[in-house]
């Protein structure tokens, strides 16, 4: 184009004296002009390569965090099973005095924790600066959406077990025995644990608290996976095995595949507590799912959208000795089903055309 305007020049500067100056000089602020418009779209094109490098860069330290906020959950929820285990024993009357005397953890029992802080300063970044990211990753910014909506959920019943603790703190330490170490002091100390109503009242009061805080982890981490296999398959194209091959490498497990009339004799007890799992529609159309214990009890039901990875929205709680096993029965839009499936802590679901009719 520049060499064009060139031309013209030459050609103007064979004319006559006012006209050639006047076209002389409107040839040049065009060039100038020209010029300007050049070096400002090289200017963006610089700009664009620079914020799609950053969102490359973000990318790839979301999916480093997504991978260690599933690890730091699985460390958290391993505290939680063993408290589990000691309520349980306290429910069913099988903890001894000898049991105290080796071990310090029954007696902080109920004002024992672990806060589960997981990394979120990219995914809040990335999200902040949704409108800078190419179309083909929004999947992708949806997912991480949820991450920080499950985020305030996990929030709120850690501030629900955080007052539990504080509360249960201060009345254990309002005996004298508790911080001494004499053996009067510790012979009170493990009458008190064994036998005392109010206490045993105070740890299922504190079980349940942990429980719900547990729940919301095991969600948290369900979502953190769905999320993560979104980005996998957005960004780097995972097929369906990459990304079962993905879940099984972290130690996740593959529901339980039923026949769609399966008895409830023929049911398995696969969980022990209450939990969320990780369910995925790979298929074209929306798929509905109702979910129930083993003894038909109603969990929740839930539609997920094609091509989707997600977590259940709610959990129900069964009590100390209730049915904790999840079972699924999957059914396309005309209510035929698809498939029914036993759900394993820390398991997915992935729905895939080979699996519909």
């Amino acid at each position: 184009m520049i060499r064009i305007f060139q031309k013209i020049r030459k050609e103007i500067i064979g004319q006559g004296p006012t006209a050639r100056y006047l076209l002389y000089a409107i040839g040049e602020i065009l060039l100038v002009v020209i010029g300007i418009l050049i070096a400002l779209q090289v200017d963006n094109w610089n700009e664009e390569r620079k914020e799609q490098r950053e969102i490359t860069r973000l990318l790839l330290d979301i999916e480093q965090d997504l991978l260690l906020n599933y690890e730091l959950a699985d460390q958290a929820l391993d505290f939680y099973r063993m408290q589990d285990s000691i309520v349980r024993r306290i429910a069913r009357n099988t903890l001894t005095k000898k049991d105290y005397e080796n071990s310090s953890r029954l007696t902080y029992l109920v004002s024992n924790w672990e806060y589960y802080l997981p990394a979120e300063k990219n995914i809040n970044q990335i999200v902040e600066s949704e409108k800078r990211v190419p179309a083909k990753y929004k999947p992708i910014i949806e997912g991480l959406k949820r991450v920080q909506s499950f985020s305030a959920v996990l929030d709120d019943a850690w501030s629900n077990l955080d007052e539990n603790i504080g509360e249960n703190t201060k009345f254990i330490t309002s005996f004298s025995w508790f911080v001494k170490n004499d053996s009067l002091s510790n012979a009170k100390r493990q009458e008190f644990f064994l036998k005392d109503e109010e206490y045993h009242t105070t740890a299922f009061r504190y079980w349940v608290a942990t429980q719900n805080y547990f729940d919301k982890i095991t969600r948290y981490r369900a979502q953190t996976m769905a999320t993560l296999a979104t980005l996998k398959q957005h960004k780097d194209n995972f097929s369906l095995d990459e990304i079962q091959g993905l879940f099984l490498k972290v130690g996740m497990v593959p529901f339980e595949a039923y026949p769609c009339g399966v008895a409830k004799s023929q049911l398995k007890p696969l969980k022990a507590l209450r939990s969320s799992e990780l369910y995925a529609n790979l298929t074209q159309n929306a798929l509905h799912f109702e979910l129930s214990n083993n003894k038909g009890q109603g969990v929740t039901k839930f539609t997920i959208p094609p091509n989707t990875f997600s977590t259940i929205p709610g959990n129900e709680y069964f009590g100390l000795e209730g049915d904790n096993t999840t079972l699924v029965r999957v059914s396309d839009e005309e209510g035929n089903c698809i498939g029914t499936y036993g759900a394993f802590e820390n398991g997915f679901l992935l729905i895939s055309e080979k699996d519909t009719p």
